[in-house]
């Protein structure tokens, strides 16, 4: 059964790679060759046009990069794996500033595409650093109805990430260690489609997962899952050592984004302690931490062994 929709990976983060032996990106030293390789990572990516002018159609993007000193590409060792990655701003079909991070995995180049700018606008990342450890400074807007309007301070959103878990997520320098007793994840998706999910994982790492989809307009062609397993060791690390570095307790309670078509997420956690947390997020893009931990959740239907649950 399908699990999530086109519409909704624009924004859990799905990489593209290019599987071949990804040579050396502290060699690019020129626009064109920084542009060459973009495009060669995926034919979505064709007409990625990287400038160190940062010339734009918008002018207020172009005065702020200005301002703020963004380059069209920086280096550094963003993953910590000893390799040089890059983080790039280019302009993309509808001359819109994009932000890209190539990363060199040593035998493919992984592509992180900051899809919460699909519904954000002037996105602007520069590579700071913490100590020696090179770091991300993420931060974009909300979308101005006008050209002419300014970029509001109000709806600037801004991120310091690191590398972390498979993903970009914000930089925690302490993380708890705080034991979760349980954890129940919601979502409810409808385009075309309605698709609906629920994981739930319990004491002793048991995990529920149920799952419907079926046409909007037909809901007698509902098709649904009910499955139980119970977590790997590794899988249970993933998700508590995730859970300890993004720190559900200190995010928002809601997220919002004004949008329609969007999933709306809950977020429910109990700790051994008895505390408990729930995160409202309609969009999904809540923060960068929370996306990552739904892709996480969202991969256990495929690297877990399941049985239907007993009726």
């Amino acid at each position: 059964m399908k699990v999530n929709s086109i519409l909704f990976l624009l924004f859990v983060w799905v990489p593209s790679a290019l599987a071949q032996p990804a040579g050396q990106l502290g060699a690019l030293n020129t626009d064109a060759a920084v542009q060459q390789m973009v495009r060669s990572l995926d034919d979505y990516y064709k007409n990625f046009v990287v400038d160190s002018r940062l010339r734009f159609a918008d002018k207020r993007v172009q005065q702020l990069y200005k301002r703020e000193k963004v380059k069209a590409w920086e280096k550094a060792d963003i993953d910590g794996n000893g390799l040089i990655d890059m983080l790039i701003t280019g302009t993309h079909y509808d001359e819109k500033s994009k932000v890209i991070c190539v990363l060199n995995m040593g035998d493919s180049l992984v592509l992180e595409d900051f899809g919460r700018q699909f519904y954000r606008y002037c996105p602007v990342a520069r590579i700071v650093y913490q100590g020696v450890q090179p770091l991300i400074a993420y931060a974009d807007y909300g979308r101005p109805f006008l050209i002419t309007e300014p970029l509001e301070k109000d709806g600037r959103q801004e991120f310091l990430l690191s590398y972390r878990f498979g993903g970009l997520i914000e930089y925690n320098p302490a993380p708890t260690s705080a034991r979760v007793d349980s954890l129940l994840y919601t979502s409810h998706f409808a385009y075309h489609e309605v698709e609906e999910i629920s994981i739930r994982i319990g004491p002793q790492d048991s995990v529920i997962y149920k799952s419907c989809e079926y046409p909007v307009l037909d809901e007698a062609k509902k098709k649904c899952e009910d499955l139980a397993t119970k977590l790997t060791s590794r899988a249970q690390q993933q998700v508590g050592e995730l859970l300890n570095y993004l720190q559900p307790d200190k995010l928002n309670r809601t997220y919002r984004i004004g949008h329609n078509h969007v999933p709306y997420i809950v977020l429910h956690v109990v700790y051994a302690d008895g505390r408990q947390v729930q995160v409202d997020d309609k969009g999904g893009i809540g923060s960068f931490g929370l996306t990552r931990l739904y892709t996480l959740l969202h991969s256990l239907r495929k690297t877990q062994s399941w049985i239907p649950t007993k009726k």
